[in-house]
């Protein structure tokens, strides 16, 4: 892999449930992990009736591997990209040599 594609800023997001003084559940979503990223429209499509389309993107994150990211999974963390969330779909440690993650995701709606 060559480090001169990774190009574009990720931050990748953990999940986790805080407990207030009171006892009620919180979910929130906490900063883990920045790095480059090599990013590619893996497929999109647009929905809707017009005048109202919606679109659905799901791109490809290639990141270099590291200890840290060997817990990641497509349930506990998400991808802030360009000021987007994606939904992770996939996590793949690439033929398992620990040199490259993939991370297919898809742009979660807003609105």
């Amino acid at each position: 892999m060559e480090i001169g594609t990774l190009r574009q800023r990720i931050t990748l997001q953990e999940h986790r449930t805080v407990v207030d003084e009171v006892g009620n559940h919180n979910s929130s979503w906490a900063d883990f992990f920045s790095c480059f990223a090599y990013v590619n429209l893996a497929s999109g499509k647009e929905y809707g009736v017009i005048p109202v389309t919606g679109e659905e993107q799901t791109l490809v994150f290639i990141l270099r591997w590291c200890r840290k990211l060997k817990e990641l999974n497509s349930r506990e963390y998400r991808i802030m990209f360009e000021e987007e969330v994606y939904n992770i779909l996939c996590v793949d440690d690439v033929q398992f040599l620990h040199k490259k993650l993939k991370l297919t995701a898809k742009k979660e709606p807003r609105g």
